[in-house]
Order: structure tokens, then C-alpha cells, then sequence
């Protein structure tokens, strides 16, 4: 009786416990991008230059250039997606940003990013 009872309790443990590890690891993905944002804003206020940012899809990989030269690599699950719209982001060194959007999907769940050109700071839609 008890081993049945402990069979069906895994039974549906399991299934929740790989819902909740996807929403983390979309969650940590999600972050990352809104991490970048920050701080090409940054590094643009700091050193008194504009930061360019690009995602490229290919190599996973955060591209910064103009007052710094970088690239981070950014760790996503297999089917997920990151969007600039447009393609480069452009931070300024008074705080200012291109308008854009960021786009983070994977499998089902969507998050959209909407950059605030007056403080260059992303906000979610």
C-alpha cells in the first residue's frame, strides 16, 4: 500500500518538477538579456562613449562595441530564441537608447522587452 502510494506521488511530482526547471531556465534566460541591456548602458554612461549591442543567434553570444569591445556568451535551451528589433541597439553616453524591442522566447513562454529610448532602460510589456 505504501509503495503504491509513493508510486503514484512521483507520478505526479515528476511532471511538476520539469515545468517548474523550464520556467527557471527561461527565467535565467530572460535575465540575461535584460542584464546585457544594462550594462551596454553602462558601459556607455562610463566611459562617456556610445555601446553598440547585438545578439548573434548562431554562437549564442551578446556582442558589445564601441566603448567596449566584448562578447558574453549567453547559455540557451534547445528551441529558444532572442530577438532585437532592430538588429543593433544603440546605447548613449547621456543615458539614452535607440528605441527597440527584446524578445525572448522558448517553447510556449514569450517575454517581450520594450527599451525606454529617455532612460535607455529595458521594461517589460
Amino acid at each position: 500500500m505504501v509503495l503504491a502510494l509513493l508510486g503514484i506521488m512521483a507520478g505526479v511530482v515528476a511532471p511538476a518538477t520539469g515545468r517548474f526547471l523550464d520556467k527557471l531556465n527561461f527565467r535565467k534566460q530572460t535575465a540575461a538579456l535584460v542584464a546585457g541591456t544594462r550594462y551596454a548602458r553602462l558601459m556607455a554612461v562610463g566611459k562617456g562613449r556610445p555601446v553598440e549591442m547585438r545578439f548573434d543567434g548562431q554562437a549564442h553570444q551578446l556582442t558589445f562595441s564601441g566603448a567596449v569591445e566584448e562578447k558574453k556568451a549567453v547559455e540557451l535551451s534547445d528551441g529558444a530564441v532572442f530577438e532585437f528589433r532592430p538588429e543593433t541597439l544603440v546605447f548613449y553616453p547621456d543615458g539614452l537608447a535607440t528605441p527597440g524591442r527584446m524578445v525572448s522566447r522558448s517553447g510556449r513562454r514569450s517575454q517581450e522587452f520594450r527599451i525606454d529610448p529617455l532612460t535607455g532602460i529595458p521594461v517589460r510589456q
